[in-house]
């Protein structure tokens, strides 16, 4: 036999304020209860702080993504690098050698300042590269490419004066009566140095960079005519500094006019050659650039040599 259970819902519902005061008999509202229940919901809620993204999040996410696709798709130096300058055929009427084009690559600016110490040696002639320095002659007159600066500032340039005719890899081949070179390309304009005689500084661009030459001796021409040392040096009122190397500075003006002066008027023509040595006079102008003289004992060598005991003492005798 089956027992059904019946529960009378609506008895159960007249009797919940009974159960209910039944249940919660001894509880008062008052302000101590109240602020238990407060508590309790307080640390409730710091138990499930929401969890918010700064605001600086995203921007943190995509440099991240950018820094691994950057480490994934771009080598890491593990490849050689190609040649820096393309080399070119020896000979190639519009080229210059590419050991002429590296000739000055990682040379800084020559300046000349005051030390105690005395200086180092200092070359800024252009090498030799197969049997001959980069060079330009013009007419008999030759100069040579100086390393310093890297590239010429073509403020500096004054008038042109003349057009390269030939490209040669053998200068010393070549005749006199010609504007030559075996640095810059057929074609290449020729210019003057502004307030500088162009008997002394010429410039032109080299492998597309504009390029300092100084006149100096090549293959026994020095001395053009009544040429003197005045002619091929002509700076005079522009020099503000001198460095002899292993002997000192000079950073006065008028001191540098003065011993400027005196290598010009008293040194002596020795040969139209040239000399090898390891000290050398750096002379600074007013407009930045840097000329050089090979110094050997009492000679001094640039377009001719040149013996000047005189100067040399007048120099030590500054330095001291």
């Amino acid at each position: 036999m089956k027992l059904e259970k019946h529960i009378d819902v609506d008895a159960m519902l007249r009797e919940l304020p009974q159960t209910a005061d039944t249940a919660m008999s001894g509880l008062e509202a008052t302000p101590f209860l109240k602020a238990r229940i407060n508590r309790a919901v307080q640390k409730k809620k710091q138990g499930k702080v929401p969890f918010t993204l700064p605001k600086w999040a995203p921007a943190i996410c995509c440099a991240a993504i950018v820094l691994v696709l950057a480490m994934y798709f771009i080598p890491l130096g593990t490849e050689q690098p190609g040649p820096l300058i393309s080399s070119n055929t020896m000979g190639n009427p519009t080229e210059a050698p590419a050991s002429i084009m590296t000739a000055d690559l990682n040379r800084g600016d020559v300046f000349i300042s005051n030390s105690s110490s005395k200086p180092g040696y200092r070359n800024i002639w252009s090498d030799v590269q197969n049997g001959s320095f980069p060079l330009i002659g013009v007419n008999g007159k030759y100069y040579r490419m100086l390393t310093n600066p890297a590239v010429l500032d073509d403020a500096l340039l004054g008038q042109q004066v003349a057009t390269i005719s030939e490209y040669t890899t053998e200068p010393s081949l070549s005749g006199t009566d010609a504007v030559l070179s075996n640095a810059a390309a057929s074609g290449t304009k020729v210019y003057a140095i502004q307030g500088v005689s162009s008997d002394t500084l010429l410039a032109a661009q080299v492998n597309g960079r504009l390029r300092l030459f100084q006149r100096v001796s090549f293959n026994g021409n020095a001395l053009r005519g009544k040429e003197t040392l005045s002619s091929t040096l002509a700076i005079t009122g522009q020099v503000i500094g001198m460095e002899l190397s292993g002997v000192g500075t000079v950073t006065d003006p008028s001191a540098c006019e003065s011993l400027l002066a005196t290598l010009l008027g008293c040194a002596s023509y020795e040969s139209s050659g040239s000399i090898s040595s390891k000290q050398a006079l750096l002379i600074e102008l007013s407009n930045g650039l840097v000329l050089q003289l090979t110094v050997k004992g009492d000679n001094l060598a640039g377009c001719g040599v040149w013996s000047c005991p005189e100067f040399i003492e007048a120099f030590q005798d500054y330095c001291e």
